[in-house]
């Protein structure tokens, strides 16, 4: 029998920072809590997505030329999706695990942010 534990930390909401959707902490969150770890992550085909979804994908995911990488069900994006850029993030992803965490202790009802590369700001907004 396996056991899960199930804390929520966030929610969305219209976002402070950009003209969108916002991820907020739902309670205090300490600093190097790890907020969302992802689900299995997988690399998808263009090929294999309708061709109308593509330019949102590319908005939202890692890609290249020829798919995408996504941690959760196409039809469900997780709430880490909607994370805006801030030039003073709260929150950092660990590029090897792909969790996300907390760089500083975040109060209730703040909005989490990361910093995007220059390369990549354009993605989320």
């Amino acid at each position: 029998l396996r056991m899960y534990s199930l804390i929520l930390y966030t929610y969305l909401a219209p976002s402070r920072v950009c003209e969108g959707v916002g991820v907020f902490s739902l309670v205090d969150i300490p600093k190097d809590t790890c907020i969302f770890t992802p689900n299995k992550t997988q690399y998808v085909l263009w090929n294999d997505v309708d061709t109308r979804l593509r330019g949102r994908l590319e908005t939202l995911t890692y890609c290249d030329a020829e798919g995408f990488w996504i941690d959760s069900d196409l039809d469900k994006l997780s709430p880490q999706y909607y994370i805006n850029h801030s030039h003073e993030p709260n929150v950092s992803y660990n590029k090897d695990t792909g969790k996300l965490y907390a760089i500083k202790d975040i109060p209730k009802d703040v909005e989490l942010t990361d910093y995007y590369f220059p390369g990549g700001r354009d993605w989320h907004t």
